[in-house]
């Protein structure tokens, strides 16, 4: 004999489940976001987070796998953000100028106060068990790479050599483009926030030396 089958919940109440599930996870990620401004990564409070956002450490689990989850998460949706934000660089016409879009809007991201702090946190507490280096790099930097290799791949062709090994060269794209401004910020040499036309100038400045190298 066969089980009886629970009922299923309305359509209207499983979607007012969803919508509330949706607005708690992204609370969670809003104010994990807010300590890492605060305090660094690695001093991220998860009694705080939960005491702001709502919820249990049970539910910390069952949407994000625990409190690096957390974090790693709250790392990425400022990178997917930002990336969208840029369109990936595709508002130009030619290859020089969605370039250059697209380094001035990496740039904007790396200069942000959160990334800042999380940097500087990373950095401080190299070596530590649990992992904040990790998640920076996979959630953050990686991604950001990644999505300029992403860029390469479709100017290939229109304007970029077809033989560029991208993940390679975007790799370098992204250092270059944090040299200088950037490592300043960092250090705490130079005023927050940079100005347009500082971020502006140095995005030219990359996007003449890169296409010197790989212009088709």
């Amino acid at each position: 004999m066969s089980q009886p089958t629970e009922p299923k919940a309305p359509p209207a109440a499983r979607t007012r489940k969803a919508d509330a599930a949706q607005t708690r996870r992204a609370a969670l990620i809003e104010h994990t976001r807010r300590q890492m401004l605060l305090h660094g990564p690695h001093n991220v409070s998860l009694a705080e987070v939960l005491r702001l956002a709502g919820g249990s450490k049970a539910t910390v689990v069952k949407y994000f796998g625990g409190r690096d989850g957390l974090i790693a998460a709250a790392m990425l949706d400022t990178a997917q953000t930002t990336m969208q934000e840029l369109t990936l660089g595709e508002r130009g016409g030619s290859v020089a100028e969605a370039l250059e879009n697209l380094l001035a809007g990496v740039l904007t991201f790396y200069l942000r106060p959160e990334a800042l702090a999380v940097y500087r946190g990373v950095i401080a507490g190299a070596g530590s068990p649990e992992g904040a280096g990790r998640i920076f790099y996979e959630s953050g930097h990686k991604k950001i790479v990644e999505e300029c290799a992403a860029f390469l791949d479709r100017w290939k062709g229109r304007g970029l050599r077809e033989d560029l090994s991208s993940p390679e060269v975007a790799g370098q794209l992204v250092h270059a483009i944090r040299s200088g401004i950037y490592e300043e910020a960092l250090l705490g040499l130079r005023t927050i926030p940079v100005d347009a036309s500082s971020i502006r100038e140095k995005a030219q400045s990359v996007t003449r030396l890169f296409l010197a190298g790989v212009a088709s």
